[in-house]
């Protein structure tokens, strides 16, 4: 199986999705303004519990931006981020309970979004119908659907989009990924994926609403639920079914996106899934897949091998030496490359030595994520990890997930992004909504 440039696997979903990235690129003047260079990008924070307040740091080191607003339902979290951004850069930002009020704000160029799962893509189509460009958290969308309709809105409002898959700026990753598109592993024959595991547990002891929590606005879109000591916490946000697909997602989308960068075989055609699962607690708060033993097949036959940590290790040790919590190991007819944040191996350690490899093919790289994402603003040029990859990679989680609940195969059609078979299961490519919240 031949390995095809990056550059030229931007075929994707038919009907809303065009065929290019470029219309999502555009500079600015056509859009009715100029951005000055000079001019610092006004970044608003949506969502500033752990992940969020560590993208609000990371952010505050960018030089050509600033943070000047934030909204987050819990008070708590929404002034310890403004006082960040105060010590930080000098300026009081604008505090929002309702991140409907940040959006309202037109001097705001792009939003950071990192709340619980369940709001990426609702707040995410709001942001760019708003005409904000967006930095959203993985994983993307709780249903398919959503994760169609986010990508249509930014092709449709012409926004930027960077995902939160931050490894794409380790660059001993892009060089490991540019060995595997220059073919030193051979013809790819097949993939190991692995993400760590879940959990369990999770009180469903009502408790009084905390003071300082908008609970309404913090449940959103879900189904209401009495309030509970785990469930308005980050564990809650991760584990449980009302706001997440669980780890399968929230941590898989990680090393699930090693293995699309550049390579366009989830296109190809209908892809296979079969796999299956441990529910440990679904009485209890965390009721997610907390493991997961998953075989994929794509079009042409490639293999692709998804697993959560427990089940990896046994495997992932045979060839490596050094095991990861998570990675992504690509293997050919001459050797393999394997792929994990906290190091990498091949089986020859040499390939990994090389500053650059012999070859002609190259992925887009930035090594400043954030910074990243801000020059793509600015500049209105592509995202180094952009909606349509985000969309790719979640879309492998959920099928996942699918595959595991049915007990059978699911048929996946990516040209049509439709269930081949079993058909009914297009029925939970959405879900419910509670009020008026968009999600589709």
């Amino acid at each position: 199986m031949k390995i095809e440039n990056q550059m030229d696997r931007r075929r994707f979903l038919g009907g809303v999705i065009a065929a290019a990235v470029a219309p999502q690129f555009i500079p600015s003047r056509v859009l009715g303004g100029e951005t000055a260079p000079s001019r610092k990008i006004q970044l608003g924070h949506i969502g500033t519990g752990g992940q969020g307040c560590g993208l609000l740091r990371n952010f505050l080191s960018v030089e050509d931006a600033v943070s000047v607003a934030v909204a987050d339902p819990y008070q708590q979290h929404r002034e310890r981020a403004g006082g960040m951004i105060k010590g930080a850069q000098k300026h009081e930002p604008k505090l929002y309970n309702d991140f409907r009020e940040l959006l309202a704000d037109k001097t705001i160029d792009a939003v950071v979004i990192a709340t619980p799962d369940h709001w990426h893509v609702p707040i995410g189509l709001a942001a760019v119908k708003a005409g904000k460009d967006v930095y959203i958290e993985k994983p993307l969308g709780h249903t398919l659907n959503q994760n169609r309709a986010m990508l249509a809105a930014c092709q449709k409002h012409k926004r930027i989009f960077q995902y939160g898959t931050q490894q794409r700026s380790q660059e001993l990753l892009k060089r490991g990924i540019e060995l595997v598109l220059n073919g030193y592993i051979g013809d790819l024959q097949r993939i190991d994926v692995w993400a760590p595991a879940g959990i369990g547990g999770g009180s469903l002891d009502e408790i009084p609403v905390p003071a300082g929590i908008d609970y309404d606005l913090y449940i959103g879109p879900a189904p209401m639920k009495p309030c509970s000591k785990d469930r308005i916490t980050s564990p809650g946000s991760w584990y449980c079914s009302d706001y997440a697909l669980g780890f399968i997602a929230g941590w898989g989308a990680h090393p699930l996106d090693i293995a699309i960068w550049g390579l366009d075989y989830d296109q190809k055609g209908p892809a296979k899934f079969r796999g299956k699962g441990d529910f440990p607690t679904p009485n209890a708060l965390f009721n997610t897949c907390a493991t997961w033993d998953v075989e994929i097949e794509f079009a042409g036959g490639l293999p692709m091998h998804f697993m959560s940590d427990n089940h990896a290790q046994p495997i992932v040790t045979k060839y490596r030496k050094n095991f990861e919590g998570d990675g992504t190991t690509f293997f050919g007819s001459k050797g393999w490359v394997s792929l994990s944040r906290g190091g990498c191996d091949a089986s020859n350690p040499d390939w990994l030595k090389l500053r650059e490899c012999e070859g002609t093919k190259r992925v887009l790289y930035h090594n400043r994520y954030y910074k990243s994402f801000v020059d793509s603003v600015r500049d209105r040029s592509p995202s180094i990890a952009p909606i349509e990859d985000a969309v790719r990679s979640d879309a492998l989680s959920h099928l996942s997930l699918l595959a595991i609940k049915s007990g059978g195969e699911v048929v996946w059609d990516p040209q049509a992004y439709r269930i081949v078979s079993p058909e009914p299961l297009n029925a939970q490519m959405t879900c419910e909504v509670r009020g008026a919240w968009e999600q589709s």
